[in-house]
């Protein structure tokens, strides 16, 4: 069998010079560009021909040979000639720029720190990221391309919140072309502390001052500015819950937002498998879904950890008390399994039929104790499957930083849909469906889920712009809070909520309610059948207007928020019914004075909706707009020209209309600024070329 040998990248490189040069030549070196674990990318051979003249040709590894050429750029652009060494560098140090590898090896002799994008129209095509925020040091070669090379790093390095410098070259005695090879030949003595001691130009040659004249102003946001958030009416939750979510907010200072919205949360988990309310025939569960926006400081989980403290608890001991439960089942499952190997045994002369009637006569196997849990955070559709199978009929999702629920399987671009229709049944009545390829199909009724998503905002404005989770309808049933930050504004309390009186009234009754067995469809051991709270007459009178008034304002305030206000009389009688049962377990009907607190804090909400969805929730131009700003920050492009994006830039705007209309979102908003006439990038001219202006000025 022959072995199979691969040549060496040296030898490719001559036989593929050999290939592209006529006549004699010298080889005078082979540069490897690598990615940041080391693994070359594509290498750049460099001959010099009999004539005197240099020639520079790319190669890479196809898989099965070496070849000529790049192989395509990733998308933020090729890598940086001895990116690993860079990446490994003490930040601290001052990264050499040049123009060529040959001098950057030049350079890295003396123990610099030192890289180049390649020829001296490499710039913009090449990902400068792993310079931000260094200090970098430009040595241009002695002439006007060298210049203008230096020119354009220099705007790219700077709008990465690099500290540039650019060595001038003019006293440095170098012959007309000249470059850091001549300057080190011509002193062959040289340390890298002469390099540093070289002269450098002052910040206005070197183009420092230029943003000023291309942006004549400062820049609009592309996106309206959120307004001032609302007072969340604390009253409205009434004596037990009101007061507990106002000692949260004391002591813990959570905004007061947050501790409303946890505790009326916490409330919903205890009641929604105890009863549904009814209103002209249609039967409205107690399940209410919030989802609260707060940054990261704002005590979200603090608020969320008084609020649940008795439902932790609870579900602990559900959990202890079923372990013990499955050592009992264990022991009976294994005597009913005795007995069925007995049965079929015993009963082999009979035949079938003998057979069939003893374990029949013995009877269905013992049922598993079901699961205790009561609190989940970021459950997949099919952990969701299991829980209502073989677990509680009511369960609640909550989670204090639910960017991993948002982002996770269930929720992923892939499952988002299907996963976003599952949950809406399950809010508009209780019935939970799981169809899976080859698996079965299984339909679950009476079942109830309560719902806390606590966001912070860069996630927040992420999912309600998702035209999935708004146009299906999930977000829409979650009632939107973003309050006021408390940040800055705290003082430490030496407070222990533990032994707070009205907590502990609260937790309580929130114990009392988890802890009474819930009424099951006959038969069943965990299909909810919830009795009915009905409206009192003057309540129903008050949650007709209130429903008719926002039926009206869905052509005025709520005109931008039509799914959110449409489920408006839901949330009402939905929050009445909650806080009526957590003021009183046992009643039966709802008053008026319950659905006017239901009605204060459901306009909150309503109002919040139309004050964040028209923020978060913009135009595809905008949001087009966004993305391509952001790539060019990301990739470090000062200058963007059109065909670039639309072959490299985010998907979305990757057609000549998408990209059109973004780029004219920057440009109206200050943002970016044509540049007349165009420019030469990547080698070639570009006629359609914008300066794009740097993050700093957001």
């Amino acid at each position: 069998m022959n072995a199979v040998i691969q040549e060496t990248p040296q030898q490719a490189a001559r036989r593929l010079a050999q290939a592209a040069i006529k006549g004699p030549f010298t080889s005078e070196g082979l540069h490897v560009y690598a990615d940041a674990e080391g693994n070359p990318v594509y290498y750049r051979w460099r001959v010099r021909k009999a004539d005197g003249k240099k020639e520079i040709r790319p190669m890479y590894w196809s898989g099965a040979a070496y070849v000529a050429g790049e192989p395509p750029a990733p998308p933020n652009g090729k890598h940086l000639f001895r990116l690993p060494e860079l990446l490994a560098a003490d930040l601290a140090a001052p990264v050499l720029i040049v123009e060529g590898e040959g001098k950057a090896d030049a350079l890295r002799k003396l123990g610099m720190v030192a890289t180049t994008s390649g020829a001296c129209t490499s710039a913009s095509g090449a990902n400068w990221t792993p310079l931000r925020g260094r200090h970098c040091l430009l040595w241009p070669d002695h002439d006007a391309p060298g210049s203008k090379y230096a020119e354009e790093v220099a705007a790219i390095l700077r709008a990465l919140d690099c500290t540039v410098e650019v060595i001038d070259v003019a006293p440095l005695g170098l012959p007309d072309k000249g470059d850091a090879v001549d300057w080190l030949a011509m002193h062959a003595d040289a340390t890298a502390a002469d390099v540093l001691a070289l002269p450098r130009l002052a910040a206005s040659v070197v183009g420092e001052q230029s943003a000023p004249s291309i942006f004549a102003s400062a820049p609009e946001s592309l996106r309206r500015p959120l307004s001032p958030a609302l007072d969340y009416p604390l009253d409205a939750l009434g004596s037990l819950l009101g007061d507990a979510a106002k000692r949260i907010h004391a002591v813990v200072q959570a905004p007061a937002g947050l501790c409303g919205q946890s505790i009326l949360a916490a409330a919903s988990l205890a009641v929604q498998s105890h009863a549904d309310v009814s209103i002209s025939g249609s039967v409205e569960p107690l399940s209410l879904w919030h989802v609260s926006i707060g940054a990261s400081g704002e005590r979200k989980s603090a608020a969320d950890h008084w609020a649940l403290s008795a439902h932790v608890e609870f579900e602990r001991e559900q959990a202890e008390a079923w372990r013990l439960a499955m050592v009992a089942h264990e022991i009976e499952m294994g005597a009913w399994k005795a007995a069925e190997r007995i049965a079929s045994q015993s009963n082999k002369k009979g035949g079938a039929e003998a057979i069939r009637k003893a374990l029949q006569d013995l009877g269905a196997p013992p049922e598993s104790p079901l699961l205790p849990w009561l609190l989940l955070s970021e459950p997949t559709m099919e952990g969701l499957h299991k829980a209502y199978q073989y677990g509680r009929p009511g369960i609640g999702l909550f989670n204090d930083d639910a960017g991993d629920f948002l982002g996770g399987h269930a929720m992923n671009r892939d499952n988002r849909t299907k996963s976003a229709a599952s949950f809406s049944k399950l809010w508009d009545n209780g019935r939970f469906d799981r169809v899976r390829a080859g698996g079965g199909a299984a339909k679950y009724y009476g079942r109830r889920l309560a719902l806390h998503l606590m966001v912070q905002p860069i996630i927040a404005e992420s999912v309600l712009s998702d035209d999935v989770l708004t146009g299906q309808g999930f977000l829409a049933r979650c009632l939107l809070a973003w309050p006021a930050s408390t940040i800055g504004t705290r003082e430490y309390q030496d407070v222990d909520l533990s032994h707070d009186p009205d907590l502990a009234r609260y937790w309580m009754r929130m114990r009392d309610l988890l802890a009474a067995a819930p009424p099951l469809r006959q038969g069943t051991r965990n299909e909810l059948q919830p009795r009915v709270l009905t409206l009192a007459p003057e309540a129903m009178t008050y949650w007709v207007e209130v429903k008719n008034a926002i039926e009206q304002a869905m052509l005025g305030d709520y005109a931008g928020i039509h799914a959110w206000a449409s489920k408006g009389g839901s949330q009402v009688a939905r929050i009445a019914g909650v806080l009526t049962l957590a003021e009183n377990p046992d009643a039966g009907v709802i008053h008026r004075e319950a659905i006017e607190r239901a009605t204060a804090l459901c306009m909150y909400h309503l109002d919040e909706a139309a004050r964040i969805v028209g923020t978060a929730s913009a135009p595809a131009p905008i949001k087009h707009a966004e993305l391509l700003r952001a790539w060019c920050w990301e990739t470090g492009r000062v200058l963007l020209y059109s065909s670039d994006a639309l072959r490299n830039g985010p998907n979305p705007i990757r057609t000549v209309e998408a990209f059109n209309a973004a780029a004219d979102q920057l440009e109206s908003t200050g943002w970016a600024a044509w540049v007349e006439g165009g420019a030469v990038l990547d080698g070639k001219h570009r006629a359609r070329v914008w300066h794009i202006r740097p993050e700093a000025d957001q």
